[in-house]
């Protein structure tokens, strides 16, 4: 525990700080290209697609965020698997809390790689010369640079290109709804393929929702974070699920849903409707700024959750070494090491293998939900002195009801994923069991939250 706390990671990130990283983690180019496969599935219907993935994502992140109120730790599930279980086994929580971490890793690593492609696609609407298998590995590397340099500069960026998007987004929601108020309602048929379908699009931009717990990895990074991260999290997706709403009812409402299925760019489409001479500039820069903040959100989580784990020694302990700023950059070069690998695969013609390792992060990850709420079921019901700065809400006899409901719609979810994806995602979870047992199991240097509280205190002195 000494070697831990050589050197100690700086409190910098404020609560605006938080709550732009959550923004721009979830506001990735998901938005521009799911958009026309969904629409195929739920026809007119798109907006309540979105509206049902946000609120299953909304319902869980509160799970997350009572926990973190409590636990405001790196790693966030990893941590909360590990206290959450440990009532129950202590090989148990080490394992699942191992599932999160290298779970998170590989899938943020792999969606980091996909975002920077579409970064690199968009650039090209504003800089013609610039070709995608040139911008999009420069920006995996300038982002993880970025990322050593520091956290505070880091969070003051994507701070500016977090606004920048969501006045960007807002705008678009604007002049398409205001083309066609109506909008999904002047069609006769709102579910195309009836509630089969409604659930299939549910899934498909589900890539849009993964990262409801990037902000709380960054627990020994924020400020005040028992407040401030339980609620900048849960703000940040709501700030999401509302623009995702708007921007799904708005391409309905401005351009007919046969051309929007069929479309690459569905959302250039929608808004070049509606204003065709500035519509390709105002969806360039909200794509940019979109995939730009998604991917510092995306590298920000995988490498504090491989950070989180090698502390423990569950991962080999290179990973959980600081630099003086007390970046893990171990942690934070094999993230962006993967990342622009994934971005290779699709320049070089395997764009469709990466998108069935993304369809695998959005299995692994709506499985991480369901966990995650199952784990603040057996906290209320094991520890009798919990007290947690938030409380999820609507309980029945400690219950939080609407955790339970939150699962079950993960669960329905999971099941529209791509098998062969489903099959990658448990795929990953073996490799992570066996790893347990053939590495970690006997390596773990296990810190309690008394432990993880004086590592603070240390740290403070």
């Amino acid at each position: 525990m000494e070697r831990a706390a050589e050197r100690s990671i700086s409190r910098s990130l404020s609560f605006i700080d938080l709550w732009s990283i959550g923004v721009g983690a979830l506001v990735g180019g998901g938005i521009f290209t799911v958009i026309g496969p969904a629409i195929a599935e739920t026809g007119p219907a798109l907006f309540i697609a979105f509206l049902i993935a946000g609120a299953l994502a909304i319902m869980s992140s509160m799970s997350y965020a009572e926990m973190a109120s409590s636990w405001p730790y790196q790693g966030a599930s990893y941590v909360y698997a590990k206290y959450a279980f440990f009532p129950i086994s202590k090989d148990l929580s080490k394992l699942i809390a191992l599932w999160c971490s290298g779970l998170y890793f590989l899938s943020f690593s792999f969606a980091a790689g996909a975002v920077n492609l579409g970064f690199a696609g968009y650039l090209t609407v504003l800089v013609p010369g610039v070709p995608p298998f040139i911008s999009g590995p420069v920006i995996s590397v300038l982002i993880t640079l970025m990322l050593l340099y520091g956290i505070n500069f880091t969070g003051k960026v994507n701070t500016i290109l977090s606004i920048i998007q969501i006045i960007s987004l807002f705008a678009i929601a604007l002049f398409t709804i205001g083309s066609n108020p109506a909008g999904p309602f002047t069609y006769t048929d709102l579910f195309t393929n009836g509630v089969a379908g409604l659930f299939a699009a549910v899934a498909l931009i589900a890539f849009g929702q993964m990262q409801v717990e990037a902000v709380l990895t960054l627990g020994e990074e924020a400020k005040n974070p028992r407040v401030n991260l339980p609620y900048a999290q849960i703000s940040a997706l709501v700030t999401v699920v509302i623009l995702y709403v708007l921007v799904g009812y708005g391409v309905v409402s401005s351009t007919p849903i046969e051309d929007l299925a069929t479309s690459a760019a569905p959302l250039a489409l929608a808004v070049e409707n509606v204003l065709p001479s500035y519509g390709p500039v105002l969806i360039a820069i909200a794509a940019l700024t979109a995939t730009a903040t998604s991917t510092i959100g995306c590298l920000l989580g995988a490498s504090r959750m491989l950070y989180a784990a090698a502390r423990e020694h569950a991962f080999p302990p290179v990973f959980a070494k600081l630099s003086r700023a007390g970046i893990p950059y171990n942690a934070v070069l094999a993230t962006g090491i993967l990342a622009l690998a994934a971005t290779f695969m699709s320049i070089f013609g395997y764009a469709e293998v990466l998108g069935i390792l993304i369809s695998a992060a959005v299995f692994s990850n709506w499985l991480m939900m369901i966990l995650m709420n199952i784990a603040l079921i057996v906290v209320r019901k094991t520890r009798a002195d919990w007290s947690p700065r938030f409380r999820y809400p609507f309980n029945i006899k400690n219950v939080p009801v609407l955790a339970i409901v939150a699962s079950l719609g993960c669960l329905v979810i999971i099941t529209y994923v791509n098998p062969i994806a489903i099959a990658i995602g448990m795929g990953w979870i073996v490799l992570l069991t066996v790893w347990y047992f053939a590495y970690a199991r006997k390596r773990w240097t296990f810190l309690s939250p008394e432990d993880m509280e004086n590592l603070w205190t240390k740290e403070k002195k």
